[in-house]
């Protein structure tokens, strides 16, 4: 094969290649992204004949040129820093959501209907609700938010400063969405245990408050945390679902295969959801503790709320689809 045969058989690859690179460049997506990699390692396997085979250093020194920008390119998809990571949190998560639309709202349902069936039925009959929360957990409902107690006298007891209990929520709090994401390997199953226990826990706790205790002490300390902390449970079973469904359902692809594609919308739902159960956590050990008048805790919870749905609704909508 010379020059002239080895450049008409090969010209729409590096032309393919060129244009990826050029749309990547100027921050557009272009459709199967995912094959650049592949392409630039055969442009790289040509470069390295034409250069073995004296081709010309015309070819050589252009096909030279398409690896190095290859690299460039793949090297900052790749990497990115901060830029990556505030992308990452501003636009791919939120359209991760968006796209996962059906697995949020089945995610959702296992979440908040055990929550809201025990909120709701168990100060009408609070026997199954205190089985499944146990003497110890009673009582330490009773001691932050009975009709005499306050969570900020039982806080600064159990845990001295408003860091150690930033420290404990984070430990506590993301350490369950961690655990949600990784029982999605057991097929999913796992996380939709875990989801379903909490939601039952938790739907439990607010239906023994109604019973036993006062809810607006309850209310005006969990309001302003409540959206990022609830919300990010949920789509941490999102991501253990989405790892599961890669395994149980993979679709044209092989296991193998299907369980890389599922595991990187999966790292970027569970990134996303332990990025707000953090911000939570900074609530929640920071504002939520400090007494105030409960209209204020109202109003700044429910500007919360508002925030946290807009940005998953709204965020990364005009920017274009990446792979």
């Amino acid at each position: 094969m010379n020059s002239a045969e080895f450049e008409q058989e090969n010209q729409p690859r590096w032309q393919r290649l060129e244009e990826m690179i050029e749309g990547v460049e100027k921050g557009r997506a272009p459709e199967n992204v995912e094959e650049l990699p592949t392409l630039f390692r055969q442009t790289c396997h040509d470069l390295s004949i034409a250069q073995h085979r004296i081709f010309g250093m015309g070819l050589v020194e252009r096909l030279n040129n398409l690896a190095i920008r290859g690299f460039r390119t793949l090297e900052r998809r790749a990497g990115g820093g901060w830029e990556s990571l505030f992308r990452m949190i501003l636009v791919k998560f939120p359209k991760m959501v968006r796209a996962e639309w059906r697995l949020f709202w089945f995610c959702s349902f296992i979440f908040w209907g055990p929550f809201l069936a025990f909120a709701i039925w168990t100060p009408h009959d609070p026997e199954w609700a205190m089985s499944l929360l146990g003497p110890e957990t009673m009582v330490s409902l009773e001691t932050m938010y009975g009709e005499h107690t306050s969570p900020q006298d039982f806080i600064r007891e159990e845990y001295g400063s408003d860091f150690m209990m930033f420290c404990h929520y984070i430990n506590n709090n993301v350490g369950i969405d961690l655990r949600t994401f990784a029982g999605g390997l057991l097929g999913g199953v796992g996380a939709l245990l875990i989801l379903l226990f909490n939601g039952l826990q938790l739907g439990a706790s607010t239906g023994y408050i109604h019973h036993a205790c006062n809810p607006s002490t309850f209310y005006s300390f969990t309001s302003g945390h409540s959206a990022p902390e609830l919300i990010g449970i949920v789509i941490s079973g999102m991501a253990g679902m989405r790892l599961g469904l890669a395994l149980l359902i993979p679709g044209l692809h092989d296991r193998k295969t299907a369980l890389v594609l599922g595991g990187r919308k999966a790292m970027t739902l569970i990134t996303g959801a332990v990025t707000m159960t953090f911000l939570a956590a900074c609530i929640e050990g920071f504002w939520s503790a400090h007494p105030m008048e409960p209209w204020i805790k109202y109003t700044f919870g429910g500007v919360v709320w508002l925030i946290t749905i807009s940005y998953l609704a709204l965020c990364g909508r005009r920017v274009a689809d990446e792979t």
